[in-house]
């Protein structure tokens, strides 16, 4: 039809519409699919429906959906004719990919969120139980930077942390996961260690990134990171547990002077852990409303 012409650029005139043609015009990520349910299609004389991908004549890429039938058979029961239609749903594709980038990366760094990082998280601790290997945690958080967000305004710190977080994704490993939580507060996720001295030639380079200077509108800033960093299964929470110890440590780092990292200390956690424990027995034994305890 004359719209089919206009959505893949060809001259009604000179093109020539064939099976070959259009299944060389296939995504490459498509083709195996959409020919799967094609020949599906024929060998059992169903319905044929699918979206995929197609190149037009100026080298784009158009998302369809294609439906259509067999409405005619040889004498042997053999498909001799398919009729269907091929609707245009690349706006509608495009629509749904901004969506799923709005609900798992952050719209100003284009990491990934808090959604898209839990789910790597986990992902990253199965994994780590089933190669028996480590990974770790760091809660990251910029120091100074408030600061600098005042006296410059919400449009500097944002290419401040445009900056920043780029620098910070280049200090990590291939297979890492870098995530902004929010404000001036990033998650790292450090896999396929073997212990703890693994991480720390990563942790060095994330405090050199992020005390780099950078310069913006002719101004020249500086800013340093707090790092709190947790190992797993070392540390044998769960998800959100670990990064709250990260969290933790974290402010350690920034109580002790800041532009440093610090790392979880499981047992002193453990000890208060069974401390606590120890204290509700007691109270319990005492069976009293009110009481006091020195220790």
């Amino acid at each position: 039809s004359p719209e089919y012409f206009r959505l893949t650029g060809h001259d009604s005139v000179n093109f020539h519409s064939g099976l070959q043609g259009w299944q060389d015009s296939l995504h490459p990520d498509d083709h195996n699919a959409v020919m799967a349910a094609y020949q599906k299609c024929l060998s059992q004389g169903s319905g044929f429906s699918t979206e995929y991908r197609r190149r037009t004549k100026t080298g784009d890429w158009l998302w369809f959906n294609t439906a259509a039938e067999i409405t005619e058979l040889s004498s042997s029961q053999q498909p001799l004719r398919l009729i269907g239609i091929h609707t245009d749903i690349t706006e509608r594709k495009q629509a749904e990919e901004k969506l799923k980038r709005v609900a798992h990366y952050d719209l100003l760094t284009n990491l990934p969120n808090r959604v898209l990082l839990a789910d790597r998280l986990s992902q990253s601790m199965v994994q780590c139980q089933r190669l028996n290997q480590s990974l770790a945690v760091a809660y990251l958080d910029l120091d100074g930077f408030k600061i600098i967000n005042d006296i410059h305004g919400h449009h500097v710190g944002d290419e401040l942390l445009i900056e920043v977080s780029q620098r910070i994704k280049k200090a990590l490993r291939e297979g890492d996961t870098l995530a902004r939580i929010g404000g001036d507060e990033f998650i790292v996720v450090m896999v396929d260690l073997e212990s703890i001295e693994d991480s720390k030639p990563v942790l060095e380079r994330l405090l050199k990134a992020t005390a780099a200077p950078v310069t913006l509108n002719n101004t020249v800033m500086q800013l340093s990171a707090s790092i709190g960093v947790t190992l797993y299964p070392q540390d044998g929470v769960d998800a959100d547990q670990l990064r709250r110890h990260a969290d933790q440590a974290m402010y350690v780092a920034k109580q002790a002077g800041k532009n440093r990292y610090h790392l979880f200390d499981t047992a002193q956690d453990n000890a208060i852990k069974i401390q606590r424990e120890d204290i509700a027995n007691i109270c319990l034994a005492l069976d009293r409303r009110e009481f006091v305890l020195h220790y």
